[in-house]
């Protein structure tokens, strides 16, 4: 999980400032950071409400506290995976709206050219 973590953030960090000019890399970052921090709350706050709402329906219906805690796990995780699933779909179908023109200082090969998301990140 870490080596996955760690390729994300990269890969979304980079793509989150590819094509941003430079006076205005300070804001991308800023709302990359905000969006991850209100993201990662957000997304505990949701799947601890499940795994709570399943454990507690289940103690209340008299199962025994080891297989309602884990029956309120396995709800979370399965949730989880569905919103994963969702967003692997969103990110894979997503159009790539980084193709516009960037200007180039005089003397380059070409001083205006299309230049998508990949070649910005080299």
């Amino acid at each position: 999980m870490a080596i996955g973590i760690g390729a994300v953030l990269v890969s979304v960090t980079t793509a989150a400032n590819a094509g941003v000019a430079e006076d205005k890399a300070g804001l991308a970052a800023g709302l990359l950071n905000a969006s991850q921090q209100l993201g990662t709350a957000l997304g505990l706050a949701i799947f601890s409400a499940i795994a709570t709402a399943r454990t507690s329906a289940l103690l209340t219906a008299h199962a025994p506290p080891a297989a309602a805690l884990t029956a309120g796990f396995r709800s979370a995780l399965l949730a989880c995976a569905v919103f994963l699933l969702c967003a692997a779909v969103i990110g894979m179908r997503a159009a790539n709206s980084r193709g516009e023109p960037v200007i180039r200082p005089a003397g380059t090969h070409a001083a205006r050219e299309q230049v998508s998301a990949p070649e910005l990140a080299d």
